[in-house]
């Protein structure tokens, strides 16, 4: 019971971790997206 438990845990925090860090790839996708929207708006005013 408790090796089934301590599994169930570990899987848990993989999950988490997973969750995590796909969160912080899209948040800096879209934050490098708009970097580049505003530097291209900065181009087109010239």
């Amino acid at each position: 019971m408790p090796m089934f438990t301590i599994l169930t845990v570990l899987t848990a925090l993989i999950s988490v971790m997973f969750i995590v860090s796909v969160a912080t790839t899209i948040s800096a996708l879209r934050r490098e997206g708009e970097e580049v929207k505003a530097l291209n708006e900065k181009h087109s005013a010239f």
